[in-house]
């Protein structure tokens, strides 16, 4: 069985400068989790591009870009994609904004994916399509007349029936997805958000709200909830190697304090970084005797950066970086380190190991995978794991602390309590979190979903 993945996204990036040309993965949490799935099955990746880098350069399994337009991709991903499924996805609508010529270029990018598709797949392929670019994708492909399986998978949260119905095309987009015979998500919230859609726009469907089934043009759409994971063995090895352990070492030296967070993210609104800083600062406020004891290292990965709310939300964390260190700085110690860059995975992994607690403040996310790969790094059953209450995370893993990103109390409190956790304590949570994430990790997921096809 061959697997052709479907997503916006490349999984890898080229780069050329001058005579030589480099291939590195590309960030976030959609490519980390399904790259090692489609070396290990030498499948097909269908994806956007807007160069000629693709070509004539070898993969580890086969790439087949879809070449966009500026006016392409400013519409399609720009427009309808990140101003108007993502914040309103994401529980945002004071951002959400509507243009028909957006809706247009969706319709017609899906399309190209849904040709690109049907003009090389094979009897027994299996289709799985990802995220929320691609959502009239399955319906295109039925009416095109493919008869194979097809999975779709929503890794962003689904909003509740209140909010869904803001958009003009809601009933589109739902149709759009039901040409599938697998509609996944990560979480139980998320997967009744959409029965209840189903349920509520679409008169030709039978929803079975206890079975999450849904009967729809003479067949049975099943409709599950699993949470995505990481490669737990790629990750526990990495952290074990002798280079990483150096580089720990290192880091540790140059920082030079007793207390070490991290956080880890693409430069994106949902995130919550600013809120997190400014939860750090109330920390520092009301903790005065941590000090120069404490540092907090946020990576902040380049995104989107083309796109003017990224431009604001990047001055506002510039701003705040610049204004939390002023105040509090003495003596040669900052308290926040700033990376605005990605990193390569093994020096990623090296600042994992580095942290004594990892801290997630996102507004909404649809999982937020930063929580799996610090747990996966944690060899010596060690470390704390700060959660927002609203990542699909936090009903998978309970036993971190959670938090209340919009109160900067909350953070505050929550981490002095991950400071102050037993050694004990942090050994039996952090063992318990790395049994269940090893039993339970990518490869895992990817059967679960492709064992209902």
């Amino acid at each position: 069985m061959r697997l052709v993945i479907a997503a916006n996204r490349a999984p890898y990036i080229v780069k050329k400068k001058r005579n030589t040309v480099s291939v590195e993965r590309s960030s976030g949490g959609l490519v980390s989790a399904l790259d090692p799935i489609m070396r290990n099955r030498k499948g097909v990746w269908v994806c956007t591009c807007l160069e000629d880098n693709f070509y004539d350069i070898e993969f580890p399994y086969e790439i087949r870009p879809i070449k966009l337009t500026h006016q392409e991709n400013t519409h399609y991903y720009e427009g309808f994609g990140n101003r108007q499924i993502w914040p309103l996805f994401h529980y945002l609508p004071a951002r959400y904004m509507f243009h028909e010529k957006d809706w247009e270029f969706y319709i017609k990018v899906n399309k190209k994916f849904a040709n690109q598709i049907f003009s090389f797949v094979k009897p027994d392929d299996v289709i799985w399509i990802q995220d929320y670019h691609l959502m009239l994708v399955p319906s295109l492909l039925r009416k095109a007349g493919v008869k194979n399986k097809i999975g779709f998978f929503m890794h962003i949260p689904f909003p509740n029936y209140e909010l869904f119905r803001v958009i003009p095309k809601r009933k589109a987009l739902l149709e759009g997805l039901l040409g599938a015979d697998v509609i996944g998500f990560h979480t139980e919230s998320y997967q009744k958000h959409f029965l209840e859609c189903v349920r509520r726009k679409i008169n030709m469907s039978e929803v079975d709200m206890i079975n999450n089934h849904i009967h729809y043009d003479n067949r049975m759409i099943d409709v599950p909830a699993h949470p995505i994971s990481v490669d737990f063995d790629l990750i526990d090895n990495t952290a074990r190697k002798n280079s990483v352990k150096y580089k720990v070492k290192k880091l540790r030296s140059m920082f030079n304090v007793d207390i070490i967070g991290i956080g880890v993210d693409r430069l994106d609104y949902t995130k919550g970084i600013f809120e997190r800083l400014n939860g750090i600062e109330h920390f520092l406020d009301t903790h005065p005797e941590y000090r120069g004891k404490f540092m907090f290292i946020q990576i902040a990965v380049p995104s989107r950066t083309k796109i003017i709310e990224y431009q604001k939300i990047k001055g506002e964390v510039d701003e705040a970086v610049g204004r939390i260190n002023g105040k509090f700085s003495k003596d040669g110690w900052s308290p926040i380190a700033y990376i605005y860059n990605s990193l390569n995975f093994e020096d990623l992994v090296s600042y994992y190991c580095c942290a004594d607690f990892a801290l997630i403040t996102s507004l909404r996310d649809g999982l937020n995978l930063v929580t799996k790969e610090y747990i996966a790094s944690r060899i010596n059953n060690d470390g704390m794991l700060i959660l927002s209450e609203f990542i699909g995370a936090s009903e998978e893993i309970d036993t971190g602390i959670l938090i209340n990103p919009f109160d900067v109390r909350s953070i505050s409190n929550a981490i002095l309590k991950a400071i102050k956790t037993s050694d004990e304590e942090q050994k039996r949570i952090m063992t318990y979190l790395r049994q269940h994430i090893k039993e339970n990790n990518v490869y895992k997921w990817v059967d679960s979903f492709l064992c209902r096809l």
